[in-house]
């Protein structure tokens, strides 16, 4: 029962972010979101001449990050805003990509499926790391963390196979 309540709470997570960087995109000024969706992906903003070294690096960012919060008993609670924060990302360069006019058909074989993946195993990668209150152990045992190198394979083969799907068959 506790396995199927953390999936629902990831996904509502998911949900509540991906909804907020679309109320985002409504406030924002064009400019203002431009800057903010190059750091996360250029390739929403810039198409076919952005490097694929950026989305990697912000990957790779975001993982190290949540790491590096999970390490402290004091920071470990900004691990799930940090998955929080990246759904949110997702929701504003989605918005971004179908008010710029993006095919409704690359956006929906291209960004939405692979980056919807993509946030959901951050998102469970931040719940093994910190897991929600409700999944917390009430002894003092240490958290499996044996999952850990798995998501971060699966991210990793998600984001190169989302690459790969841009760069060449997208083109």
């Amino acid at each position: 029962m506790v396995r199927s309540i953390s999936f629902v709470y990831l996904f509502i997570i998911l949900a509540v972010g991906y909804i907020g960087g679309t109320l985002l995109f409504r406030e924002m000024s064009t400019t203002a979101i431009e800057k903010v969706i190059v750091f996360y992906d250029a390739r929403v903003v810039q198409g076919y001449d952005a490097s694929f070294i950026r989305p990697i690096g912000t990957a790779v960012l975001f993982f190290v990050i949540a790491y590096t919060f999970a390490i402290s008993e004091k920071t470990r609670f900004i691990v799930l805003f940090m998955g929080a924060v990246k759904c949110v990302l997702f929701g504003l360069s989605s918005s971004y990509l179908l008010g710029s006019g993006m095919k409704m058909m690359e956006y929906s074989i291209w960004w939405f499926p692979f980056q919807l993946i993509c946030c959901f195993l951050f998102l469970v990668y931040c719940a093994v790391l910190s897991p929600p209150y409700f999944m917390r152990t009430t002894t003092r045992k240490r958290r499996n963390t044996r999952v850990i190198p798995i998501l971060i394979l699966l991210s990793a083969a998600i984001l190169t196979i989302e690459m790969l799907f841009f760069y060449y068959i997208l083109r």
